[in-house]
């Protein structure tokens, strides 16, 4: 069901990439207001071989990292929507350019991280000077060691470690070429469950303590994170669980899924050329300069009319919620709405305005809606059309891991599932021509049921 009455003729573009491909959700950036935000989508897009639709993902992002904790939409009392954005990007290895998007969209933070840094490097010489000279203990009590304030966040931090640069930093991103990883690493790096915590820190609480064991405990206020990260369909099948989709894990991030590439091959020696100034240059430093001056609380505000055209857009998208047949649809369009006014939020203050307006408020929309059509693609398509070929793989493999030939008693104890689920596995393999089924005496010369690879 499409929200018609709100977005009228505006409804999400499908196009196929020719014909033998399957469809791909696109995004038409020329229906987009002539904003900031949109001349920098067109400039990045211009000298990118990636794809629009993961240049528009990682500028969100990219933006949302650089506002920080002090910009919100105040709903309630006790409802604050701040801007930042959890988005992944995916798509198959090498051509998609998951990486080169990533890196342009980054590079505004990265040079303020690398000017922060050198800045921060340069204090803690002075602090130790200070230290040195200092006359008696009293003294040295008085002067103050410098913190360090990231913008972006290291990639390979614990929970531990990440909760210490949260506690003082008011804005930061974390990027990660293989998300997945990203996410292993964290569940292996302290004893605390990664996904419960970040989920948590996601809505941005007014406080969130951090228990150690050997150290004192770490309190958060208003713990702020973006998150960027790019991943293949693959690692997403294999690593989400019924478990993930419905306690909200995933449902807090936007996707931007991509399979073939539609814009021309460009020869690794021809990247220079494509990376100089073009004619849709923007000056993007200026933009980022500013949001990250940003240390004074702004509460957005929005117009009457733009309130009362999201106030439809609420309705008819709890129409749709209801009429939903897929429950795990549920709780990814929900954030989707929340999801259009930070949007529309970071429009608006890229323009260095705290009023979100009209058009303002019809971009996040237009955005959100095609964010939605991602959802819907992730889960009616691509995770239930792969899961089985997923479990098939899984069967091979633990026949192989036998030496190609396994009684079906030990598959039944590996496969750790159901035998109707087992059974229905083996046969399409056995229709697929890749495995065969044989019956052998055992030594108590009873036929026992064997499976083995072809």
């Amino acid at each position: 069901m499409q929200n018609n009455h709100l977005l009228g003729n505006e409804n999400i573009e499908v196009k196929k990439i020719n014909s033998s491909k399957e469809t791909e959700v696109r995004f038409d950036i020329n229906r987009l207001s002539n904003t900031a935000f949109k001349r920098m989508i067109l400039y990045y897009d211009s000298i990118s071989s990636s794809p629009l639709e993961y240049l528009l993902t990682g500028t969100l992002a990219s933006l949302s990292g650089a506002v920080g904790k002090n910009v919100y939409f105040k709903i309630t009392d006790s409802m604050l929507i701040h801007l930042n954005v959890w988005a992944v990007i995916i798509g198959r290895s090498t051509i998609m350019k998951k990486t080169t998007a990533l890196n342009i969209v980054k590079q505004d933070l990265q040079r303020i991280e690398t000017k922060n840094f050198h800045e921060y490097k340069k204090a803690v010489s002075q602090y130790q000077r200070e230290l040195e000279t200092s006359g008696n203990k009293q003294s040295k009590s008085t002067i103050i060691k410098p913190i360090r304030k990231h913008i972006l966040l290291p990639q390979d931090s614990t929970i531990e470690s990440l909760s210490e640069i949260l506690a003082c930093s008011d804005r930061g991103l974390l990027t990660h070429s293989e998300f997945g990883s990203f996410l292993l690493q964290l569940n292996r790096g302290y004893s605390a469950d990664a996904k419960q915590f970040l989920t948590t820190i996601y809505d941005v609480p007014d406080s969130y303590e951090v228990s150690r064991v050997t150290k004192e405990n770490t309190l958060l206020e208003r713990p702020y994170i973006s998150i960027l990260g790019a991943s293949t369909i693959d690692w997403i099948k294999e690593h989400s669980t019924e478990t993930d989709l419905r306690s909200g894990f995933f449902a807090r991030f936007i996707y931007s899924i991509h399979n073939f590439p539609d814009k021309p091959h460009i020869p690794l020696l021809e990247l220079s050329n494509l990376t100089k100034r073009s004619d849709r240059y923007i000056n993007t430093r200026e933009i980022y300069d500013y949001l990250v001056s940003i240390n004074d609380i702004i509460e957005l505000t929005i117009t009457k009319d733009a309130a009362d055209y999201h106030k439809i857009y609420d309705n008819e998208s709890y129409k749709e919620l209801l009429n939903s047949a897929n429950d795990n649809e549920l709780s990814f369009k929900a954030r989707l709405l929340i999801y259009s006014l930070k949007f529309a939020g970071l429009i608006a203050i890229t323009e260095q305005r705290k009023v979100v307006e009209l058009n303002d408020m019809k971009d996040g929309i237009l955005i959100a809606e095609y964010y939605k059509r991602n959802v819907e693609k992730l889960l009616n398509n691509e995770l239930i059309d792969n899961k089985f070929e997923i479990k098939e793989q899984r069967i091979l493999s633990i026949i192989s891991k036998y030496k190609g030939k396994i009684l079906r008693s030990d598959l039944m104890n590996n496969f750790k599932g159901k035998a109707k689920d087992l059974d229905e596995i083996l046969t399409n393999l056995k229709e697929k021509d890749l495995i065969e089924e044989v019956k052998e005496k055992n030594q108590i010369n009873r036929y026992v049921t064997f499976y083995r690879t072809k």
